[in-house]
């Protein structure tokens, strides 16, 4: 327990105040070192990782912590602890899901923003600066996703994967 209430006091403390853990492969870094670990797992092929699967569905994942949230989806809402805004009635199974959601009712001027250093996009979302960066590069660079029924090609998988060919 005292190990987790230190691991939780690094959400208060500046990113130059505490060593930061570096992906070798990317620009990915972070306070804490589990989740370096499980980042490291994205540029592993998954056939070289132990894969968890869904017993309900076709989800699979390299991380069994992903595969706990994902199970949440086929919980009834009754069967879960429900997150709820305190500024509209939006509820959700994940806190994660409610702190994002909770960035709409902030004023852009009042919220950490994320900027494109290639342009001037601004967003409050670290995802959707994740994804707008793959506007600025070519297709070669990235993995592109294919829609098995027609010629439609995207950098980024917005359905279930088990939908679409790589």
């Amino acid at each position: 327990m005292q190990m987790e209430f230190k691991k939780h006091l690094l959400v208060h403390v500046e990113n130059s105040e505490v060593e930061m853990y570096e992906c070798e492969t990317c620009n990915f870094k972070t306070k804490h070192k589990g989740n370096l670990k499980a980042h490291l797992l994205v540029h592993v092929e998954n056939s070289e990782v132990e894969m968890y699967e869904c017993e309900m569905c076709n989800y699979k994942t390299k991380c069994k912590g992903n595969l706990k949230i994902h199970l949440l989806v086929h919980r009834e809402n009754s069967e879960v602890e429900m997150y709820e805004c305190e500024m509209c009635n939006y509820k959700t199974k994940r806190k994660g899901s409610l702190k994002t959601h909770l960035l709409v009712h902030k004023e852009n001027s009042d919220a950490e923003m994320y900027e494109c250093e290639t342009c001037h996009f601004k967003t409050k979302h670290k995802g959707s600066l994740k994804t707008h960066l793959l506007v600025h590069k070519v297709n070669s660079e990235v993995q592109m996703f294919a829609c098995g029924n027609s010629n439609y090609k995207a950098k980024r998988l917005f359905l279930n994967p088990d939908f679409l060919e790589k």
